[in-house]
């Protein structure tokens, strides 16, 4: 989830029976995934509750109302909650699902009937027996690991991405140096001041990182002249350039 990967859900203290039900179905995606599943119980004593609530949702992917009258009515949830959960829906594509609890006016609030419900409006979990009730949380833990399991496999193709990207630039850059080496050896060698310049690569830190590679691996040699550092292709270096032609 970008870095989004917690579970926030929104509910009225007055229905705290409902979320203890459902947590004990979300501990094992919990376990699992390694993600944090956050409500208002884990605001600790003197801490700024806005603030907490805020951190927790700004790290939201997945967000679970479970929607009854006591949660249509909550000032608390409409005026804080609920509003920005909606953004981190409508920005970040954070996904929500509303369960409903008990019956409500959730199909006349626009705000949050445009999603799908985990059950319909007009089966509320208040009238299920113990046997659907779990059936239907266990319906809530399989669409949150579909999630997790997509934002989890995005997150690995985007790091072996970046990882190929990064390999290639370097090779690029390595390859940049050792011509400016290669087609400099009469010289005394070359500072890195002077090496980034030929170069007109962007930033310094690549040509830095590439030069010092090349000297740990011993085909760069280093001498200090009034306290510059200049580096030259040693025979090595020039043996395995020589391999390969960088002349017109």
């Amino acid at each position: 989830m970008s870095k989004r990967q917690g579970v926030f859900i929104s509910y009225s203290k007055k229905d705290v029976k409902w979320l203890d039900y459902l947590r004990t179905h979300l501990s094992y995606l919990e376990r699992e995934y390694e993600f944090t599943i956050w409500e208002d119980s884990k605001i600790e004593v003197g801490a700024d509750w806005r603030d907490e609530i805020n951190k927790a949702i700004s790290t939201t992917k997945i967000a679970i109302l479970m929607v009854s009258p006591n949660f249509i009515s909550s000032e608390f949830i409409n005026n804080e909650e609920l509003p920005a959960l909606l953004t981190a829906a409508r920005d970040e594509g954070a996904f929500i699902f509303p369960i409903i609890v008990s019956h409500c006016m959730f199909s006349d609030i626009d705000a949050i009937s445009k999603f799908q419900t985990v059950n319909p409006p007009t089966e509320p979990l208040v009238i299920m027996d113990q046997g659907q009730r779990d059936a239907l949380f266990v319906k809530v833990t399989k669409e949150i690991k579909k999630v997790l399991s997509a934002h989890n496999s995005e997150q690995e193709r985007s790091s072996v991405n970046q990882d190929a990207i990064t390999s290639i630039k370097t090779s690029f850059v390595r390859v940049i140096v050792m011509r400016i080496f290669f087609e400099n050896l009469s010289t005394k060698g070359l500072s890195i001041k002077e090496v980034h310049q030929l170069s007109k690569i962007e930033k310094r830190k690549d040509v830095v990182s590439v030069i010092h590679e090349l000297e740990a691996m011993n085909f760069v040699d280093k001498t200090k002249v009034e306290l510059v550092n200049y580096y030259r292709l040693n025979e090595s270096g020039t043996r395995l350039v020589a391999e390969y032609s960088f002349k017109d």
